[in-house]
């Protein structure tokens, strides 16, 4: 993803919500998406998960079938990944998240979560507000994954069975102990048969 137009500095000079770029390179189109929600710095870490919800969303609504997300917030179909995203959080006339997407012009829903957080106050969490669909559209649940970390080595293989309010996926291993993954950590993926 490091071919995107950055709007960040854009966004930190005060880029309205909505701005947005768009490029073609080869058959994939990166998206940058200005998006200011009215939340907490603190809960900004929920941003991806909500961009990649509306990812889902749009290509549903344009016929996708087998539409879910990947842990942590990629978007995926039956044939695997279909659109990665990334956000970049800042302060610039006001908090601002740009959400990258490397797919077609698709706008997450970034306002649902943001209406959300704010209307559970202090209680907040980052995916609070999402995270019951967000567990619904993973594919993985309750099926055999493996943990890998970023050099490419399998951590461990076990069962995706959960997600908490931050972000972090728990996987089973085979005593039944349960480990949680936070996405800088660790990727997540479907165990090799």
């Amino acid at each position: 993803m490091s071919d995107f137009i950055d709007i960040v500095e854009q966004a930190r000079d005060g880029a309205p919500a909505g701005q947005r770029n768009v490029q073609l390179d080869a058959d994939t189109l990166l998206v940058e998406l200005v998006v200011r929600p009215a939340v907490g710095m603190a809960f900004l870490t929920g941003a991806p998960y909500a961009a990649a919800l509306g990812v889902a969303d749009a290509l549903a609504g344009l016929g996708a079938t087998g539409v879910g997300v990947a842990w942590p917030h990629d978007v995926c179909g039956p044939d695997g990944v279909m659109a990665t995203v990334r956000t970049t959080a800042g302060y610039g006339e006001g908090m601002f998240v740009v959400c990258h997407v490397a797919l077609a012009g698709v706008t997450p829903q970034t306002a649902e979560w943001a209406e959300g957080i704010s209307q559970a106050g202090r209680a907040a969490t980052p995916l609070g507000p999402i995270l019951n669909e967000l567990f619904d559209r993973m594919p993985l649940m309750g099926k055999p994954a493996e943990v890998v970390y970023p050099n490419g080595k399998v951590a461990m293989r076990g069962t995706l069975v959960g997600m908490d309010v931050w972000g972090r996926a728990t996987i089973r291993n085979e005593f039944g102990r349960d480990l949680d993954i936070a996405p800088e950590h660790a990727s997540i993926r479907a165990a090799a048969e």
